[in-house]
């Protein structure tokens, strides 16, 4: 991988291709992607097929999403099932680092739409009930719509010279440390959103801010937007609701970082190739 260039999700030829034509009925040879309390069940870290059986009382919800591969393709949520010997449920924060990008994208979008799908049966406006629209829902009543919502979400990636800063969330796995996210409120720009973040967050001003690259994150329904902005002023004065440490690091001498499957690992990296340096 090039790492001034894209991040490997972001390549055309990885991205998993679906035909939303129509909605039949499922069959034992097409894709069902299991998942159950935000797990997915693999075997041997792929999908598993062909599906174990499961009685329909079980399913809280099935999600055509389309055609791949030539195969129909659904995300189904289930409750109360135990996997099987060689089989195991995987959160999706460990199934991104097993299964192919074009694998976690699918199933990536296989849980946000079903997970939507439960909590759009009845129109918000009228109470009626809403009927599917390809991926969309439209009220049987009064004809409103309703999409599959994608939050924008900004991360940054603040340097000064070869430095960067690094913050811990109460909610990071132990000693892990990252680059500074949150999300775009209504009425702001993502710009305005990554300013306002860092000053919240830590207190400090930025400048010079870029647009790196982004990536869909399904916690639950984010789209992660990139950038990197560099240190005008200020001292580090983080919020303690939000962060629990915050600290400048030496680009070539770092803690615990995410991992190259996320956008944060992928541009703290980026950083240190940029500036010459093997992390």
């Amino acid at each position: 991988m090039k790492k001034s260039l894209f991040p490997a999700w972001t390549l055309s030829q990885e991205k998993a291709v679906f035909v939303n034509q129509h909605h039949p009925s499922p069959d034992l040879d097409d894709c069902f992607m299991l998942f159950q309390d935000r797990a997915l069940l693999l075997c041997n870290r792929e999908f598993v097929y062909p599906v174990p059986p499961f009685s329909e009382s079980k399913m809280i919800a099935r999600e055509f999403l389309g055609i791949y591969e030539n195969r129909n393709c659904y995300a189904v949520l289930v409750q109360n099932c135990t996997a099987a010997a060689d089989n195991a449920w995987l959160a999706m924060r460990e199934v991104r680092e097993i299964l192919s990008i074009k694998n976690y994208a699918m199933a990536s979008r296989g849980l946000q739409l079903a997970e939507w799908a439960i909590c759009q049966k009845f129109c918000g406006r009228c109470g009626a009930i809403n009927k599917r629209n390809g991926a969309a829902r439209v009220c049987s009543c009064c004809g409103k719509e309703y999409f599959p919502p994608v939050a924008p979400s900004m991360i940054v990636l603040v340097y000064d010279g070869k430095r960067i800063l690094l913050a811990r969330s109460p909610s990071y796995p132990k000693n892990l440390y990252s680059i500074l996210s949150g999300f775009v409120e209504p009425g702001e720009s993502v710009e305005q959103s990554v300013h306002r973040e860092v000053f919240e967050e830590v207190g400090i001003k930025i400048c010079n801010l870029e647009y790196v690259a982004s990536q869909p994150w399904p916690f639950p329904h984010s789209l992660m937007l990139g950038y990197q902005a560099q240190y005008s002023g200020g001292e580090i004065k983080k919020d303690p609701a939000e962060i629990d440490d915050a600290h400048w690091y030496a680009i070539h001498d770092l803690p615990l970082i995410p991992s190259m499957s996320t956008i944060a690992g992928w541009m703290i990296r980026k950083r240190q190739h940029d500036l010459g340096i093997n992390g």
